[in-house]
This record gives structure tokens, C-alpha cells and sequence, in this order.
């Protein structure tokens, strides 16, 4: 995937931080006046203009969210592995990139820090890090690790954030990021997660907490507010995305996710050139 789609998709969507000076060459009928280097042209008799590259070097940072919520699902449809795919594909297009590449794992505290580097061996200690990493707690604290990320990560980045977003109270700290980083939000979500109506009371598990709880399966009713109260998480995440005007991606764990990159490359491509 990243060979043959997305580090090229990286590249065209996620520019440079601006121009750096190249190298000098003759003038030429039709050049910009404005980028005469009159050092040389005076030193040397002959006019000669300056020429500018794109700085391309970025830095992408991953903060993912390892709370016990996230590890949910079928070994193909685990939250935890899905979102380990999604940002192993963009670090390693960052990497095709050269650019440099962070990450944060997090529960209601840092579990694991890496700070921004380049290089292959770089990105698979990342990797190697979500595939094995054991989280220390379960529990959620977003706004805790916005605000480390604010901290730490002084130069301006892509802030890549991967979480099912279950929490509350961290729209101040992401509005404070957002003012220096160029955030994307990836939400993860199974259907499962929320309760289907069937019959008989059935047991519960609260993967934070570890308390178990009987549930009444046959009572539409609840099984209807539950379902309406996970769906209005999407429903505030992409009025809170269009507020400070970042990315949202939703992402399915029982559907391909390609699609979803895909379309996220796409519209990026689009909103560049108009």
C-alpha cells in the first residue's frame, strides 16, 4: 500500500513548511526582479537570481490511544489492530518521505513515548511497540495527552490522534493544539459496541473499569439510547472538526479501511487546488 498508493498520496497533500534557499544561477528574460542576488551580481559583473526548493521535511506524530475500550473486536476487527495498520502505513510513508515520525501511546497517562526521528529502524521500534506493548492502565484521558503533546512537540507537526474517542472534556486541550499543529482525528468504532436488542439479560464487561454489569438485552428502549449516544459521538466529533477546521476520519473496523484513506487522500488533493 504505501509502494504503490500512499506515499505518493502523502507527498502531494502534505506540502513542505515553506521555500529554502537552493542556488544561484544567471538571469534569465521573464525571472522574478525580486530574487536578484545583487551580492553576486555586483561581485561578478553578471546578473544572477536566486532559486528556491519546497522545505520538504515534516514531522508526523502519532498519538494513539491504548485504554482498555480500544481492545475490542475479532483479531481482524480489533480496534487496537486496525489503528496499529492505519499508523503504520503513515509512518512509513512519512518515512518514503523523509520525514521525521513520533509517537505517543496513551491511556490517562503516556504509556509509551517516542520522540521524532527518521529512519527504518525508527518506525519498526514504533511498530514493534503497538504490536507488543501492554497498556499499564485502561482508563481514558485525552485531554491529558493533548496537552503533552503541546508540551513536547514544539515544532510544527502533523498530529496524527487514533482513538475511539470515548471520553469527555477534551475539546479546550484540542482547540489549544489545533492552534499550532495540523491535526487529524481517527476515530475507531465497531456495530458491536453497541447493544443489539435480543432476549435474556446478559452480562457486561466495562473494559476500563473491569466491573461487570447485568444488562436487560430485551429492553428496546435502552438498547435505543445506548445506540443513539455512541452515534452521537460521531455526530460531535465532525461538528467539532468543521469548528476548528481539521480532518475526521470515521473508520468502521468491520469495513475496509482503505477506502476511507483513499477518500481523505482525495479530498485533501481537492480542497489544495481550489
Amino acid at each position: 500500500m504505501v509502494n504503490d498508493i500512499f506515499a505518493g498520496e502523502y507527498h502531494a497533500v502534505f506540502k513542505g513548511q515553506g521555500l529554502e534557499f537552493d542556488e544561484v544561477r544567471h538571469y534569465q528574460y521573464g525571472d522574478e526582479i525580486r530574487f536578484i542576488d545583487w551580492n553576486i551580481t555586483a561581485r561578478t559583473g553578471e546578473v544572477f537570481i536566486k532559486q528556491f526548493k519546497e522545505e520538504r521535511e515534516r514531522t508526523l506524530f502519532v498519538l494513539f490511544d491504548v485504554s482498555g475500550s480500544e481492545d475490542f473486536g475479532t483479531e481482524k476487527e480489533n480496534k487496537l489492530m486496525i489503528g496499529t495498520e492505519i499508523a503504520s502505513i503513515l509512518a512509513f510513508s512519512a518515512l518514503k518521505n523523509n520525514d521525521k515520525i513520533g509517537m505517543a501511546t496513551f491511556t490517562d497517562r503516556i504509556e509509551k513515548y517516542f520522540p521524532p526521528g527518521k529512519g527504518r529502524k525508527h518506525v519498526l521500534a514504533i511498530v514493534k511497540s503497538l504490536l507488543t506493548h501492554k497498556a499499564q492502565n485502561l482508563r481514558t484521558n485525552i485531554a491529558f495527552a493533548l496537552d503533552f503533546i503541546r508540551k513536547t512537540q514544539k515544532r510544527k507537526s502533523i498530529i496524527l490522534i487514533i482513538s475511539d474517542f470515548l471520553d469527555i472534556d477534551y475539546e479546550i486541550s484540542l482547540k489549544h493544539l489545533v492552534k499550532k499543529h495540523e491535526v487529524i482525528l481517527i476515530r475507531l468504532h465497531h456495530p458491536n459496541e453497541v447493544l443489539q436488542e435480543s432476549g435474556g439479560v446478559i452480562p457486561i464487561m466495562d473494559m476500563e473499569t473491569g466491573k461487570m454489569v447485568w444488562i436487560n438485552a430485551g429492553d428496546g428502549a435502552y438498547s435505543r439510547k445506548l445506540r443513539t449516544e455512541f452515534e452521537q459521538i460521531d455526530k460531535n466529533l465532525i461538528q467539532l472538526s468543521n469548528k476548528l477546521k481539521i480532518d475526521y476520519l470515521s473508520v468502521n473496523t468491520q469495513l475496509d479501511y482503505f477506502t476511507v484513506l483513499e477518500n481523505f487522500f482525495k479530498n485533501r488533493k481537492i480542497r489544495a487546488r481550489s
